[in-house]
């Protein structure tokens, strides 16, 4: 078998899977930020 292909899939998956992460991890950081925000108008 070819395992050079199977590899690169793998590797490609891995790193769309970490970006994917790495992304929502920002945005999850802005909002907490924005809720936090949000909160101190409030007072």
């Amino acid at each position: 078998m070819n395992y050079e292909y199977m590899f690169g899939a793998y590797s490609v998956a891995w790193v769309v899977i970490f970006a994917y992460m790495f992304i929502i991890g920002k945005r999850h950081d802005k909002l907490k930020k924005e809720i936090e925000f949000l909160k101190q108008l409030d007072q």
